[in-house]
């Protein structure tokens, strides 16, 4: 597939092409995971550390992941579980980055839903992501594999960019789609491989999935003219925002959430830091920040100018 770009935002930017064999999917890794052999050596790590009710966890956790048992053995008990030794953290960390990756290979089924909608009260599984910059570079890597492979179903997905805010304590509130994109960015500007690798892959599959905004005639856009239209909230499609908006020059203006929008502008900031700061960029990784940044000045072409303003990347030069 070739991606051109031809002044999108009111900048004029090379294009840029990219072959791509599988097509637009959104992206996990699967084949990053062991769950047989992280089962293992989590046993080995709390040998001998646990009573008989949370050694029953651990054989469940075991028959669901390793075993491919039902979903039905994922219970508020096992949640509990997991969520005490995420809490403590004077437990070796090695504990924490295998159960995450145990979760990320259970993230990959289309029943890990259920456990997900679990955690609605405690949020064990988003306040630890919460805690990301404080984490050690394995423990990152393990979280962002997490929540990349929950994109691996709609369900998931929905999980992630979850936007009602919940709190975090008294003073302080978040959203699951702030967390998630808190790790996105945290991520592709670190200087880890693989956690860029993970971060754009956040970023693209959220740049990918169907905003849903109001669509709006320009010519009515304004303070008059808004009153006088019936306007409807749903997914826009990325078929319907590529053809309102070719060469920069839109008969639409799509209005999205203040939530979308901020997300949107924080990715597409770690997007641009990330191609000034980086000499020679993956491939890969360069084709993902491309595409979402095209996919987010669809909709947000002003706050992107004054992103590219504000980071001062040079676009031409590292796309040329």
């Amino acid at each position: 597939m070739s991606l051109s770009i031809s002044k999108p935002f009111g900048v004029s930017l090379p294009s840029f092409s990219r072959q791509i064999s599988q097509g637009d999917q959104l992206i996990t890794f699967k084949d990053t995971l062991n769950p047989k052999t992280d089962f293992d050596q989590l046993s080995r790590l709390l040998d001998g550390s646990l009573d008989e009710k949370e050694k029953q966890c651990l054989n469940d956790l075991k028959e669901y992941l390793v075993k491919k048992g039902d979903a039905w053995i994922l219970d508020q008990k096992l949640l509990n579980f997991i969520g005490g030794l995420l809490e403590h953290r004077s437990l070796n960390s090695e504990i924490r980055v295998k159960l995450f990756r145990l979760m990320a290979a259970g993230a990959l089924r289309d029943d890990f839903w259920s456990f997900l909608q679990m955690d609605r009260k405690e949020r064990h599984l988003m306040k630890y992501p919460n805690d990301f910059e404080d984490l050690t570079v394995e423990e990152q890597k393990a979280v962002a594999l997490f929540l990349c492979n929950n994109f691996s179903s709609s369900k998931g997905a929905e999980w992630l960019l979850y936007g009602s805010p919940w709190k975090l304590d008294e003073k302080l509130e978040t959203s699951n789609v702030k967390i998630t994109s808190k790790v996105a960015a945290y991520s592709l500007v670190s200087y880890t491989p693989s956690l860029q690798d993970y971060g754009s892959a956040m970023i693209y599959n959220i740049a990918m999935k169907e905003a849903k905004a109001l669509a709006v005639p320009v010519a009515k856009y304004t303070e008059e003219g808004l009153p006088t239209v019936q306007l409807d909230y749903g997914s826009v499609s990325d078929k319907d925002i590529m053809s309102n908006s070719t060469n920069g020059l839109s008969e639409t203006k799509f209005v999205t959430l203040k939530v979308y929008n901020d997300v949107a502008v924080e990715l597409c900031m770690a997007m641009l830091k990330f191609i000034k700061k980086t000499k020679n960029p993956n491939e890969e990784i360069l084709y993902r920040c491309v595409k979402s940044l095209l996919k987010f000045s669809l909709i947000l072409k002003q706050d992107l100018l004054s992103c590219i303003a504000m980071v001062q990347t040079d676009l031409e030069q590292f796309l040329t």
